[in-house]
């Protein structure tokens, strides 16, 4: 899961830089999610190597059961594409 938008690094404007969603971990207790994204100058340097991204940047934010669903519907249909069985998801409420 990717966005694209405007920054702003180390004083610096970045007017199309490329966001990866890399780790979310939610909190079912506080109904909280941390999200870790990558940042990248842009698309084509995310595509060309991935390890060249230019910080880690991490948000808290609420989260409602819907929400929840949804993360992991999506989370297990991109690794269908994939072929691959839910990647590193674990449904923690079984």
């Amino acid at each position: 899961m990717a966005l694209e938008g405007s920054i702003t690094f180390k004083g610096l404007t970045i007017p199309k830089a490329y966001l990866d969603i890399h780790k979310i971990v939610i909190d079912v207790e506080s109904m909280s999610a941390n999200m870790e994204y990558k940042v990248y100058a842009d698309q084509r340097t995310f595509r060309a190597n991935k390890n060249e991204h230019l910080t880690t940047h991490i948000e808290v934010v609420p989260v409602q059961e819907v929400f929840i669903d949804k993360l992991l519907q999506a989370g297990r249909a991109e690794a269908k594409k994939d072929g691959k069985k839910y990647g590193g998801f674990t449904d923690y409420r079984r």
